[in-house]
């Protein structure tokens, strides 16, 4: 991520699978914890816009969301959350939105996405599962590159290639494969 940010000038990276329970979450904060470390600041945010898991997993209760911030107008300062002692910010939902397109599609979502790319260095998105949420097709403007996250027991091969072939024709390029053993 860090070659592919200072060669090839990435900076928004989206972590998706092909099926929920591949570890993909659990990935995204153990990486983000530890590319805090660096110089630079980075963000976690929770787009998993069906089933966001980011706050919770962290043991977060925020008052404010990254969904409010899109659906109600809250302030985006009032719902990133830094994470004390490293370089490390975080943007979670509070509850999945009910039209995903929608919110992918509003100004708002526009606005602070552009907003975050200023801001931050590097930029990781706890992404929805690709065969069971929204397609990558609407996520194209805001993300520079994926990383498929799958686990042998739970994805195939043959998953893998449409996983790949629906990034593609979404206009989000593959950057690679990361294997979990959750």
């Amino acid at each position: 991520l860090i070659d592919a940010r200072d060669r090839r000038r990435l900076k928004v990276f989206l972590f998706t699978s092909c099926h929920r329970a591949e570890g993909r979450t659990t990935l995204v904060l153990a990486l983000a914890r530890s590319l805090s470390r660096r110089q630079g600041r980075t963000l976690l945010i929770d787009v998993d816009l069906n089933g966001p898991m980011l706050a919770r997993s962290l043991g977060l209760r925020p008052p404010i969301g990254f969904d409010d911030v899109i659906e109600s107008g809250s302030a985006l300062s009032e719902a990133l959350i830094d994470a004390p002692n490293d370089n490390l910010t975080i943007l979670p939902m509070r509850s999945a939105v009910s039209s995903p397109r929608e919110f992918l599609a509003s100004p708002a979502w526009t606005c602070s996405m552009a907003r975050l790319r200023r801001e931050f260095d590097l930029i990781l998105l706890d992404g929805g599962p690709l065969f069971t949420g929204l397609s990558a097709t609407v996520l194209h403007r805001s993300v520079d590159a994926a990383i498929l996250v799958h686990h042998r027991s739970v994805t195939g091969e043959r998953a893998i290639l449409r996983a790949g072939e629906v990034l593609e024709a979404g206009g989000v390029p593959l950057l690679g494969l990361a294997e979990t053993f959750v």
